[in-house]
């Protein structure tokens, strides 16, 4: 009976080591791909378009994929200066969470450059097939298989669909209300008129400045909102939020102001600044002039609404 004790007890002491050793070897990341990040965007395949990134963005988002693996390996606090853990958060040196500019910048470079491409490409086709051709394929980078069916936030939550759920979002918000229920009407209207070139570019130029509206919308909400909180709070969620911003903000170079000549709103140089900004030095700012209280305010002013109207 003792041995069988003993046993027992010595058995025990070597499963807690073993496990004990395990915890202390943790593995190692696995190392991420752009294109393992572009596979979040599961809607893309069903929708059956080829998801090509802008190819001027491409280097940027690969090098913040470097640069996300590398921090991903780094296990102590972040600090002013220094790569780390912020909460449940990772952070670069500049305390901008690297992820989120990737994610956030696919809208731009992924979802409104092929919504683009394919909305010039209906513009420039000769005949109706083409036109419905190039429109179906602009709303497959946006919302997946149209078809008339409206998709709630859930659904696009589910899809892996960015560009969608914040659509949904902006339409709560009581300056751009029902901003979702306007986009299907632009595009129910572009489809009714793939006949007639005059109203089909009407209902394109509609539907485009719905589409960048949602984006703008929401990179002023995040630069704005959480610009002012982590001068109160620099903690990793506060920081999550305003690097969701900084993305937003650098995917405006790839929305096109239709009633300006189809110009981009922000220049490559303009969007970029917005991901190279210091977060640690930007929350020491109180001036109300700080470079994230002027970025907020162009963008909002470019698209015809106020800060406060996104807060």
């Amino acid at each position: 009976m003792k041995k069988s004790i003993l046993f027992l007890l010595a058995f025990s002491l070597l499963a807690v080591s073993c496990k004990k050793d395990d915890n202390d070897t943790p593995p190692t990341p696995r190392v991420i791909t752009l294109n393992d990040i572009i596979k979040e965007f599961k809607f893309l395949e069903k929708a059956g378009v080829n998801p090509e990134v802008n190819t001027v963005a491409k280097k940027d988002l690969e090098a913040w994929v470097v640069e996300l693996n590398k921090i991903n390996k780094v296990t102590t606090t972040a600090t002013e200066g220094k790569a780390g853990k912020l909460g449940k958060r990772f952070v670069n040196t500049k305390g901008v969470e690297t992820v989120q500019l990737i994610k956030k910048g696919l809208i731009g470079a992924l979802q409104l450059n092929g919504f683009n491409n394919a909305s010039m490409a209906g513009v420039r086709a000769k005949d109706g097939q083409g036109r419905k051709a190039a429109l179906n394929r602009a709303v497959a980078y946006l919302l997946g298989d149209y078809k008339g069916k409206k998709k709630s936030k859930d659904d696009f939550k589910k899809e892996g669909n960015a560009f969608g759920k914040y659509m949904v979002s902006v339409a709560k918000s009581e300056r751009f209300k029902d901003i979702d229920k306007k986009i299907y009407e632009a595009i129910e209207r572009a489809e009714k008129s793939t006949n007639d070139p005059k109203k089909f570019g009407a209902a394109l130029v509609q539907l485009n400045e719905h589409v960048t509206t949602v984006v703008a919308f929401r990179a002023v909400h995040y630069l704005a909102g959480y610009g002012e909180k982590v001068r109160n709070d620099f903690n990793g969620e506060n920081v999550h939020e305003l690097s969701e911003g900084l993305g937003f903000a650098y995917s405006l170079q790839f929305a096109y102001n239709y009633y300006g000549g189809h110009k981009p709103y922000l220049t490559a140089k303009e969007a970029k600044a917005f991901t190279t900004v210091d977060l640690w030095k930007e929350a020491k700012d109180k001036s109300g002039n700080s470079f994230l209280d002027k970025g907020a305010e162009k963008i909002a002013n470019l698209f015809r609404f106020t800060v406060a109207d996104a807060k």
